[in-house]
């Protein structure tokens, strides 16, 4: 059993590595990094094919198909030719087959969208959750003081409150819900069968952390996370990515639409 867990921790410890290189390798050479993240994705995919025989094997190999989408975001998001779609758009064209690949993992596992958190929260655990909630305007906030984006058009004009409110909801549906529904959701869940929780835990905010290595930012990968870090220790807490998502969804509206033109 030992021998075992090392194992999961030797792949977990590999994984995390080869991420981190490809992540680092896109800040330099965008094209050679998609094809790192390509080749970590087929080689997780040929891995997990491989034969089972024990649950723990069972359980191992589901994890590590649902780790192909972290490779696959970024992979759709490095290649989304923004020059000819709006950003704001761009991310609602990339979260289909994130979308699709998310729920198709979870078919293959037999989950219900409650077993990755998609439930509201109890009564006792509403003030936690406006509490994340809260937190995502001053996390917002130094975020955008730490890589300072250039300001999406959504957000520009008095007369255009339409079209916030739009982007807004993209924001917060196709990178606040999603995003939670992979990490904190398909992925800690599956983490956790094979880890303690603070191992999962802690495994899912890392995994979280390196894809920000893009931003060129190393402040930034510190607060994803510690944001991260705090997003799943709430999933784990309540059993609910409600607040959370919300949460994420908020720092990136703050990020790109509101920060921009008021700090």
């Amino acid at each position: 059993m030992k021998r075992i867990a090392l194992k999961i921790k030797h792949i977990c410890a590999v994984f995390l590595l080869l991420v981190t290189s490809a992540e680092t390798l896109t800040c330099y050479h965008p094209k050679a990094g998609i094809a790192f993240h390509a080749t970590i994705l087929f080689a997780l995919l040929f891995y997990s094919a491989r034969e089972t025989k024990t649950e723990t094997e069972k359980n191992l190999s589901q994890f590590l198909v649902v780790l192909l989408l972290a490779p696959l975001i970024r992979i759709l998001s490095l290649s989304m030719p923004f020059a000819q779609v709006s950003k704001i758009f761009g991310f609602l064209f990339i979260s289909i087959p994130i979308f699709l690949a998310t729920f198709t993992g979870m078919l293959v596992q037999g989950l219900r969208l409650k077993d990755l958190g998609f439930s509201l929260p109890k009564l006792k655990h509403v003030p936690i959750n406006a509490g994340v909630v809260l937190l995502a305007f001053p996390a917002g906030i130094i975020e955008f003081q730490i890589l300072k984006p250039a300001p999406l058009p959504a957000g520009e004009g008095a007369g255009l409150a339409a079209n916030f409110v739009v982007a807004a909801a993209v924001f917060v549906v196709c990178t606040g819900f999603l995003e939670e529904l992979v990490f904190r959701g398909l992925i800690q869940h599956n983490a956790r069968k094979l880890m303690s929780r603070r191992w999962g835990i802690f495994f899912v905010s890392i995994l979280f952390s390196v894809l920000h290595i893009g931003n060129l930012a190393v402040l930034d990968c510190v607060l994803a996370f510690s944001v991260g870090f705090l997003y799943s220790v709430i999933r784990e807490q309540t059993g609910s990515i409600f607040g959370i998502s919300l949460s994420h969804g908020i720092i990136n509206v703050i990020l790109f639409l509101v920060a921009p033109y008021y700090f």
